[in-house]
């Protein structure tokens, strides 16, 4: 079988040692997890040589499978850059519906906000992989309910060919215009189970060493929990 990948932008040793460990069955959840770190400082990087985000509120929302290395890289880049960034965090539960035909949903069970202020300048939903729109629609959907933003960004390392027109067809118009995409790489194929090829090498919570969805949303992210430290937040609440 012929893969067919096409990279975004220029593809520096950087993005493509990354992109190839995370596809690399043998790569070990520790170096997965810094690969990911990897790819989203790149993200970061080509996102704040664009845009000038010095002094800007940027709200980045992530699942919480990705926020300790997707999530880290990307945020470290933008603060140094001098913007002003808040982080949402959501665990999700994602089920699988096939009838009658294939269809994703995701359902927020625990979130974990930074303050929110009234002006958001940037909104970005950061995500490991982008497939069907399902997370993103429901990320999306919850922030919406929080603020305006006046730019949306959708940045991932992978994206399935097609993906971007199915996302923008779940809003309407005036959000769907906003969205602005930072993506490394456009993958043309997903198998018979929806996993991209080659994509991010399979299913990302068995990839990081959780032994499924449900092991990942009992998970806390250190980049979470230092942020409700510096809050002073409790952080021995129990979950669910």
């Amino acid at each position: 079988m012929t893969v067919r990948r096409r990279y975004l932008g220029i593809a520096t040793d950087d993005v493509l040692n990354s992109l190839a460990a995370l596809t690399e069955t043998s790569t070990p959840p520790e170096a997965y997890r810094h690969a990911l770190e990897r790819l989203g400082d790149n993200l970061a990087h080509r996102m704040s040589e664009t845009v000038d985000l010095k002094d800007k509120i940027v709200l980045v929302v992530a699942g919480v499978e990705d926020v300790d290395s997707l999530g880290s890289g990307f945020i470290e880049v933008l603060t140094r850059a001098g913007a002003d960034v808040r982080l949402t965090c959501l665990w999700m539960d994602r089920k699988t519906l096939r009838v009658p035909d294939r269809e994703e949903v995701a359902n927020i069970i625990q979130e974990y906000m930074d303050p929110i202020p009234p002006h958001v300048d940037h909104f970005v939903v950061l995500k490991s992989i982008v497939s069907s729109s399902c997370t993103i629609r429901t990320s999306l959907l919850r922030m919406l309910d929080e603020t305006d933003p006046e730019r949306i960004h959708v940045a991932s390392p992978v994206m399935l060919k097609g993906a971007r027109k199915r996302l923008e067809a779940e809003f309407p118009t005036a959000v769907g215009d906003k969205f602005e995409y930072w993506v490394l790489a456009i993958d043309g194929q997903a198998d018979e189970n929806g996993n991209v090829i080659p994509g991010i090498g399979g299913s990302v919570y068995n990839r990081m060493g959780f032994n499924n969805q449900d092991d990942k949303n009992f998970y806390m992210p250190a980049l979470v929990e230092s942020r409700m430290i510096s809050r002073r937040e409790p952080t021995n609440r129990p979950f669910f």
